[in-house]
């Protein structure tokens, strides 16, 4: 072989392989079957139920100690979280001597 067609040979890039199309399809088909997900439909929207107090004959029903694991105090058997009170800012007077003479 002389230097051009070396170098024509090695520029030119290689041929792709001959590929059976029918194959090629039903290897595609097979996947995509395969990579398929079904996701269920929710029916009714989750509703967030506020904690109401038990009552008895118009009294609040006390919890019984002697169940730990569920509260007769609340409906459902569960209290509400407790809210964190947030402490308040003080305000700050500006006067003469606050600011630098």
């Amino acid at each position: 072989m002389g230097f051009w067609s070396k170098l024509i040979k090695f520029i030119t890039p290689p041929t792709a392989p001959m590929v059976d199309e029918v194959a090629k399809t039903k290897v595609i088909k097979k996947a995509m079957k395969e990579a398929t997900v079904k996701l269920d439909t929710f029916k009714k929207p989750v509703e967030k139920v506020k904690p109401k107090r038990a009552r008895n004959k118009g009294r609040y029903v006390a919890d019984d100690k002697s169940t730990p694991n569920v509260n007769e105090a609340w409906v459902g058997g569960k209290a509400p979280k407790k809210k964190v009170a947030k402490a308040k800012a003080g305000k700050v007077k500006i006067t003469t001597k606050n600011i630098g003479d």
